[in-house]
This record gives C-alpha cells, structure tokens and sequence, in this order.
C-alpha cells in the first residue's frame, strides 16, 4: 500500500463537515476515530469533535437498546449533535455501527457534508478482536439484532472503504488522514 501524502492544512481554509466511520462491532472504528481526531488536532485543525457510538449512547444514559427503533433514536441525537457542531464551524468524526443503507442515506440527507468511510472486515476478524465477547455471545443467539452475526452489514458506495482485515492500523489512519484533509480542505468544497 503506497503512503499517501500529507500536508499540513491552513486553520483559515478548513470547512466544517463531517466524517463517519461505519462497520460492524470490532471492525476499528472507534481506533480510527480516535486516530483520526488526533491527527486533526495535531495538525492545527482545532475546531474538530469525535462522537464515538457506544460514547453517545452513555451520554443518554443508557436510555435506548439495539433494537431498530432504539438505532434510529440514538441516531436522531448523533445528527443533532453533528448538525450543531457543523454549524459552529467544526469538523465532525463520527464512529458508529450504521449497517443499513437507507440509515446512512437518511443521515447523509440531514447532514450537510458528509464523507462516508466504511471498514470493511469480515464477521470472523472482528470476533477474534472481540475483547467485549460479544461476538460469542451474538453467535450463541443471545442478541437478536448483532450487525455482522444477526443482521447484514449492508455496503454501499461510500467515499473511501479502508479493509482492516488486511491492512494494518497504521497503514488504515494514513489513508483516512489523507483523505479527512482533502475532505475539509476549503480548495476542495465537494
């Protein structure tokens, strides 16, 4: 895999938008997430903010479960919290499951700039990294709605697809770092 270049973004020329990190449990979107807002940082762009999935749920308390209905609530709040931040000027990482594609269509039509990542790794990868032993747990049919066991992760056509499977961390932060910067760089308003 060939190292994509990188340059340092001018503070005054970054437009707010938002990226979000989709895949099924395990697939290291919270990693990349946290990867990614920390490379942002560290690159001087200030106005950025991480959501991380399993963090929004804890901030409303527990109060949905993983039903449908439960998803599309907590995903209710995520697009408001994003909405809110894009409008103050930030650039928004959003690390969350997602598995449907009418979701993410619906999320992408209520936010406005919006670049779609998706960690594509199989179901057995993610259970061995499992350390939440949820996969064991999906796979003896104690969760009804487990996306990558239960329920299909459903791909689209997003922006950039990074396969963790087969690539290293390293090697996956570098891309989307590339690809983050080209995403918020005021020369490239698409």
């Amino acid at each position: 895999m060939s190292q994509p270049v990188q340059t340092e973004p001018d503070p005054d020329a970054i437009l707010p938008g938002t990226i979000w990190i989709t895949g099924i449990p395990a697939s290291g979107k919270t990693t990349l997430g946290k990867s990614l807002y920390e490379a942002l940082l560290s690159k001087g762009v200030s106005n950025v903010e991480w959501l991380d999935g399993e963090e929004v749920r804890k901030r409303l308390k527990d109060m949905y479960g993983f039903s449908e209905n439960d998803r599309t609530e907590v995903a209710r709040h995520v697009i408001k919290l994003v909405n809110e931040y894009n409008s103050a000027g930030k650039v928004v990482v959003v690390s969350t499951i997602s598995h449907r594609i009418e979701t993410r269509s619906w999320i992408r039509s209520e936010i406005q700039r919006f670049l779609e990542v998706y960690l594509k790794c199989p179901a057995g990868v993610c259970a061995a990294r499992d350390y939440k032993d949820n996969y064991r747990k999906a796979f003896c049919g104690e969760y009804s709605n487990f996306p990558g066991v239960t329920e299909p992760y459903e791909e689209s056509e997003p922006e950039l697809v990074l396969d963790t499977a087969n690539s290293s961390i390293a090697e996956c932060s570098e891309l989307l770092i590339a690809r983050a910067l080209e995403f918020i760089s005021a020369a490239n308003p698409v």
